[in-house]
């Protein structure tokens, strides 16, 4: 009797060290992970369930281990979303989302918009208003590219897929197929990136996803809470008004079901009804 007790503690012992394990190597994968097309997700009606996709994936480097496969990941409990890191803002009201867009249109290099200086960028979502200033200035092919997807009606209807809450702070949003992979036909230098070290993305930024150097797109996140990562992705601009916004999406955290409790499908569906540059 004394010899199976021990056996069972020993076992115990055993599989707590193991998800210990598992979990740092999750968090330590997770922020250094690339925002980006590194997951997919399925929209069925506001239900979207998130799974790892392979090469066509916009994402954040790698850091010191590889990302943990999906029987090493931490999983999500079925059963309720997980808080996000912020505190609900008072203030902001959600419509329905309704339906995402279905088609995944490409295009050749995008047509010169002749932007200069700082122009906002209006995203109208089922939240509320998100205004953001682009500095053309300091990443000029980065904003031309957002202003002529922009003119072209690409982010009409685009839900925003990823949300991290650990970590890393961003909502990710701008992938051609709703569910973080796709390529609209083209390709964005670096430019205007920051320096290393803490914080290097705060709260407020717009930068943009990419697959590695040069290879940025449609693809941005908004960071809702200081941040710090690998200094490779574009800054193109600061939030001015509804950063509260992205803040009450985070503050719902993930959605339920994800394989992974703090990086996934929003629980709160954020979709870009209508967007457009004002010069």
């Amino acid at each position: 009797m004394a010899t199976d007790k021990r056996r069972r503690e020993l076992a115990r012992a055993k599989a707590e060290r193991q998800a210990q394990r598992r979990s740092q190597r999750a968090q330590r994968a997770r922020r250094n992970k690339i925002i980006g097309f590194a997951a997919a997700a399925t929209v069925i009606g506001a239900v979207i369930v998130w799974g790892v996709v392979g090469s066509n994936s916009d994402s954040v480097p790698a850091g010191e281990e590889a990302v943990p496969s999906q029987s090493e990941s931490v999983t999500a409990s079925p059963a309720a979303n997980t808080p996000g890191p912020v505190a609900t803002p008072a203030g902001v009201t959600c419509e329905q989302p309704g339906e995402a867009r279905t088609d995944s249109p490409t295009f050749d290099e995008p047509t010169d918009q002749g932007l200069t200086g700082t122009v906002n960028w209006v995203l109208n979502t089922n939240c509320g208003r998100i205004t953001m200033a682009l500095d053309a200035d300091k990443a000029p092919k980065t904003v031309n590219g957002l202003a002529f997807l922009t003119s072209e009606g690409y982010y009409t209807g685009n839900f925003c897929h990823r949300l991290t809450t650990a970590g890393i702070y961003v909502l990710q949003c701008g992938a051609p197929g709703q569910d973080g992979t796709g390529d609209v036909g083209f390709s964005l230098p670096d430019e205007n990136l920051p320096a290393e070290g803490d914080g290097n993305y705060p709260a407020g930024t717009v930068a943009m996803a990419n697959r590695g150097p040069g290879t940025g797109s449609s693809q941005f996140f908004l960071v809702y809470k200081d941040s710090t990562l690998p200094a490779g992705y574009s800054l193109v601009g600061d939030i001015t008004k509804g950063l509260d916004v992205v803040k009450y999406v985070a503050a719902a955290g993930v959605a339920a079901g994800s394989s992974d409790a703090t990086d996934g499908p929003p629980a709160q569906p954020l979709v870009i009804k209508t967007a457009e540059i004002q010069k």
